[in-house]
């Protein structure tokens, strides 16, 4: 699914579409569109929770405070993902077109943005929690 998000030209998409189809894996991905509307919630309350309970364990104001707009940002991350799979759908449904494609590759680049810059936040979370412990 990664490689039709970053495909970003129409004979590209056109070309995993042809080879998906010709494999039998269209539907399969049709089915992980599907599926990836649950994993949303998942991941974007996951991150969520795991984004502030971490912050907390800080007790740092700056990280608690960062840790609440990198929640919102996670939201408008599982708006992106959302978008993207209505434009997958749209392409799968055979429209492909520019607009869709570079809709698809837009959206799965903020969203994966976001998700990498809530982890890394989650590692300096969590090293700065261990720096505090081992400095007491």
């Amino acid at each position: 699914m990664v490689s039709f998000e970053v495909a970003r030209k129409v004979p590209v998409a056109e070309r995993i579409l042809q080879e998906w189809g010709s494999a039998g894996k269209l539907d399969h991905a049709v089915t992980s569109i599907y599926i990836d509307y649950l994993f949303i919630l998942f991941y974007v309350s996951g991150l969520g929770v795991a984004c502030l309970f971490l912050s907390g364990l800080t007790a740092n104001e700056i990280l608690i405070r960062a840790a609440r707009f990198i929640t919102y940002l996670l939201i408008a991350a599982g708006i992106c993902d959302v978008i993207e799979n209505i434009a997958i759908m749209r392409s799968f449904r055979g429209a492909v077109t520019q607009v869709h494609v570079t809709v698809a590759y837009d959206m799965a680049a903020a969203k994966f943005s976001v998700i990498i810059l809530s982890l890394l936040f989650c590692l300096v979370c969590i090293i700065f929690w261990i720096s505090n412990k081992f400095a007491r």
